[in-house]
């Protein structure tokens, strides 16, 4: 896999975190991380995507191809899959996601040691970091 990346650094040391919301409404795709930042804190890290073309929630441990490849060791939530993911890397059925690769969608992956997901979106998410 080959990704980059994106958003704000959290602790280095072992900790929980997980996705405890997806809202997928008229403001985009909004999710919301439980994690620790950099100084030990428990933080909230809201993940925003004003547009999407489509998303995949799987827990950490039905992806551990994704974790064996080594490629997500920065200390971070999201990244953008440049090779290697859902879209372009994972072997799916004849005729599943034709347009989005056609199309040359970006791909980006909110990952934790709980919940993960995948987004296919061409928008840059932004990203706001609160005290939990």
């Amino acid at each position: 896999m080959k990704v980059v990346a994106f958003g704000p650094e959290h602790t280095k040391d072992k900790h929980e975190s997980d996705i405890f919301i997806v809202s997928d409404d008229e403001n985009g795709l909004t999710i919301s991380v439980d994690t620790v930042d950099v100084k030990g804190n428990r933080m909230c890290l809201i993940v925003n995507f004003e547009f999407i073309r489509g998303y995949r929630y799987l827990d950490e441990g039905d992806l551990m191809c994704y974790w064996k490849s080594g490629a997500f060791a920065s200390p971070v939530h999201v990244f953008q899959v440049l090779a290697g993911g859902w879209s372009n890397g994972e072997a799916c059925e004849p005729g599943v996601l034709n347009v989005s690769k056609a199309i040359d969608i970006k791909e980006w992956f909110v990952g934790t040691t709980n919940g993960c997901i995948s987004i296919l979106s061409d928008a840059i998410p932004t990203i706001e970091s609160k005290n939990a």
